[in-house]
């Protein structure tokens, strides 16, 4: 029961964007920021980590401080992954073995695959669409202190309906491929996205201007014309800033040499394996694993 109202609280925290009295950590914008961009992940393999984390360290007086280093760190990684191989399966084996290495250590070992920085930087210009609003929302926050506001959607700055007679020397399956590239979508809320509508740039910025979205208030004050060159350019911009993000908060970090392998444990059983060695005070180790699956 303890461990579920625990569960309960951190839910609470990530879910209605709020802080709670004797939870310091959820008062720390970074952490809530970094966990609203985690809630954009295209599955569900990040709440086994955090969760796991958050129940076995944050009674520690050091849980903010490494709280927030294990989530940039989770964040990078997951994020990297996916934008390359964007499939469910892409971090499952990783995840399995980190739900494993957090119980050892609140610097727990990420033994994942290497990330080619190269692939990952192409591969942001063309996001898969899964991934856009998870990376929007991570350059988002690198410009602004305060959450996204709740209702945002995707804006595409050059329409997705746009005059063929604009790029005369472009084909239309050269504009259309552009369009969709990340460096023409942005978050910006959706009261003010149905106002803005199809309009171009010019008009747009009138819309714009009453964002309360960061990265577009600089878009506006930084860009008089939006064309296909100034989507190639922020491709660049976006894709350069996020790689060294990532990097700056673990991807590719080297690890010491593995320990032990440990047993595996089945994911509806690990909440109940965290009870058994906390009850009967044990170290996460093979020899505890098989006690507890042999009960």
């Amino acid at each position: 029961m303890q461990n579920l109202n625990a569960i309960l609280n951190l839910w609470i925290v990530i879910n209605n964007r709020v802080s709670l009295e004797n939870e310091k950590w959820s008062e720390n914008m970074e952490i809530k920021q970094i966990l609203d961009a985690l809630t954009s992940y295209p599955n569900e393999f990040w709440k086994y980590p955090v969760v796991i984390y958050y129940l076995h360290y944050h009674y520690k007086d050091t849980f903010e401080d490494d709280f927030l280093i294990f989530l940039k760190r989770l964040l990078a990684v997951l994020s990297a992954k996916y934008i390359i191989t964007p499939t469910i399966n892409a971090v499952k084996t990783g995840i399995l073995n980190l739900n494993a290495e957090i119980i050892n250590s609140a610097q727990p070992k990420f033994n994942f695959d290497e990330i080619d920085e190269k692939e990952l930087s192409d591969k942001i210009k063309t996001a898969h669409r899964n991934t856009v609003r998870m990376i929007l929302k991570i350059i988002a926050y690198q410009h602004q202190s305060e959450l996204l506001p709740e209702k945002w959607e995707i804006e595409h700055i050059l329409p997705q309906k746009w005059q063929s007679s604009y790029f005369p020397t472009n084909s239309d399956s050269e504009v259309k491929e552009l369009v969709e590239h990340i460096g023409n979508k942005i978050p910006f809320e959706k009261k003010l996205n149905i106002i803005a509508s199809n309009g171009y740039f010019a008009k747009k910025k009138e819309s714009y201007r009453k964002s309360k979205v960061g990265i577009l208030l600089e878009l506006t004050q930084s860009n008089n014309n939006w064309g296909l060159d100034e989507i190639r350019e922020r491709d660049i911009r976006i894709s350069d800033e996020l790689v060294g993000i990532l990097n700056d908060w673990g991807l590719n970090q080297s690890e010491a040499n593995t320990e032990e392998l440990l047993l595996f444990i089945p994911e509806e059983r690990f909440l109940d394996y965290l009870d058994f060695i906390k009850i009967f005070k044990m170290e996460d180790t093979n020899k505890s694993r098989e006690k507890f699956l042999s009960v």
